[in-house]
């Protein structure tokens, strides 16, 4: 009986060796081109932080001057015992006005401010043909009364909305006018303008 063996099966084949020598040299040459790129970017990574550190260098050298002749000057100046006085007084002042600022903010003294503002308004309000005889404000500027004589009756109007123009807190009033005739021979009008119902 004649048997025929088939050579050319895989169980007859020769096994090759994965790491062939030309595979081991490739992988060889691609791990020292990749410590190679990591040497030399190491290296150019310590060039240029060697010059980051020259520069704070300098700037630490400049800094440090400069430290040293503000104390000096400072040095100086703290000898300078006019000069210390007068910081001390203008200190003593300070203290001084804030606690008169707090005692005012604390209190209700009513209008602190005066009344300059409401005076500018009354002038800056006038108008040819009316006149003022008589003002005043009580309350701490909430209360005010304005009594004048006028020519015609249309112009105390126009004189109320003259004062809502104004910068002081009277052009936040709301006055209620009064007019009158004392006679009938009197060429002028008594006008009252009051924000109080009176």
């Amino acid at each position: 009986m004649n048997q025929q063996i088939n050579l050319y099966l895989p169980e007859f084949n020769v096994k090759k060796d994965p790491l062939t020598v030309q595979l081991m040299l490739q992988i060889f040459g691609c791990v020292v081109a990749i410590m190679f790129l990591v040497s030399l970017y190491d290296t150019f990574s310590r060039w240029q932080l060697n010059g980051e550190l020259a520069d704070l260098g300098e700037t630490l050298i400049e800094e440090t001057r400069k430290t040293d002749e503000l104390d000096e000057v400072l040095a100086l100046r703290s000898q300078n015992t006019e000069l210390t006085d007068r910081l001390e007084q203008a200190e003593l002042r300070l203290v001084s006005s804030r606690q008169i600022l707090d005692f005012f903010s604390e209190t209700a003294l009513g209008n602190i401010d005066g009344f300059s503002e409401y005076f500018k308004d009354l002038s800056r309000a006038s108008i040819d043909g009316l006149s003022i005889t008589e003002f005043s404000f009580s309350n701490g500027g909430r209360t005010v009364r304005i009594a004048g004589e006028v020519v015609d009756s249309a112009m105390v109007p126009r004189y109320v909305d003259n004062i809502e123009r104004g910068r002081s807190p009277l052009r936040n009033q709301r006055f209620s006018p009064s007019i009158t005739r004392a006679d009938i021979q009197i060429q002028y009008l008594n006008f009252v303008l009051s924000n109080t119902s009176e």
